[in-house]
């Protein structure tokens, strides 16, 4: 698609007005503050890199615009940066053996986001750990969480927002940078996908379920677990949240092993609706999902996979 500014300006525009609509408190706002994203990767994905570029400036100015310039500064960092890096990485060629040129990895794009999320959840976490006078990680993340909560239910007793702050403050970081790292790329492939429905995409249709992860991302998910287990205190409290982040790639490997799995059996496609309705009222299968995820990417699970038109001959 050739290079539109209105088009450009236009997903900028509607990127920051969807993330500001949380404020007004519509019926709509959840669902539009997580799908903020999808115009700057239409933008991205759809024109190119001068797309994304003017989209992701368009929203920042448009944030500082709405709210001020201490609500444009984080809008830039969680939600432009991030897309402006990954749509020129998607976009990238790399040269094979034969000199052939090959589209980036999606594996690669899925590791670098989720590597991103991690150094800025370490950044932070190291900052208050240096801090000699601060309180422990977990009761930082503890009081943040309560304060949230006070400002969105004052009606809720003190104990209430001290329960529910000290359960979820174990795990909080760690789930909040995935849920990030998620919702990029859920945005990404969504418009990645509407892209080729409509023939507008740049980069060919991707096979989500043929996807490898490099190897590195099993170096980092071991590293965090080794943190979370040797070392003691606020180290270890930050190891366990960067194994949460450093499950995301492996969790989507693990819907990829699923998925591959599906191509290869009669009624697939059934077999996926009742997977996905047991991943949303299940929460703990994620992590189920995770670990298909790593023995993929160890063993390699899918190679031992058989179509059934093989099993029925042998």
């Amino acid at each position: 698609m050739p290079f539109t500014p209105i088009m450009a300006l236009s997903a900028g525009i509607c990127s920051a007005v969807a993330v500001f609509s949380i404020v007004f408190g519509s019926i709509l706002a959840f669902p539009l503050f997580y799908f903020a994203p999808l115009p700057l990767y239409l933008a991205g994905l759809g024109i190119g890199t001068k797309g994304v570029v003017t989209a992701g400036l368009t929203a920042v100015v448009t944030a500082g615009l709405i709210g001020s310039t201490f609500t444009a500064l984080p809008f830039a960092f969680a939600y432009a940066v991030p897309a402006i890096m990954l749509c020129q990485l998607a976009l990238r060629t790399l040269p094979d053996n034969d000199g052939n040129p090959v589209w980036y990895p999606v594996g690669n794009l899925i590791g670098t986001l989720t590597i991103v999320g991690a150094t800025a959840l370490a950044f932070f976490a190291m900052m208050a750990i240096m801090d000699e006078g601060a309180d422990p990680l977990q009761d930082i993340v503890a009081g943040l969480i309560g304060t949230a909560l006070e400002r969105m239910g004052a009606d809720m007793p003190a104990d209430s927002r001290a329960s529910i702050a000290g359960s979820l403050a174990p795990y909080f970081p760690g789930m909040a940078v995935a849920s990030w790292v998620m919702m990029h790329l859920i945005n990404a492939a969504a418009g990645q996908t509407a892209l080729v429905k409509s023939e507008r995409n740049i980069r060919p249709k991707i096979a989500y379920a043929d996807i490898t992860l490099p190897e590195w991302t099993s170096w980092f998910l071991v590293g965090a677990g080794v943190i979370a287990l040797v070392v003691p205190g606020d180290w270890s409290y930050l190891g366990r949240n960067l194994v949460i982040v450093a499950l995301v790639p492996f969790f989507l490997l693990g819907l990829a092993v699923v998925h591959s799995f599906a191509r290869r059996v009669a009624n697939g496609t059934l077999m996926l609706v009742a997977f996905y309705v047991l991943l949303m009222v299940l929460g703990w299968t994620t992590f189920l999902v995770a670990g298909a995820g790593i023995l993929e990417q160890w063993i390699g699970l899918r190679k031992r996979m058989q179509p059934v038109n093989d099993q029925e001959s042998e």
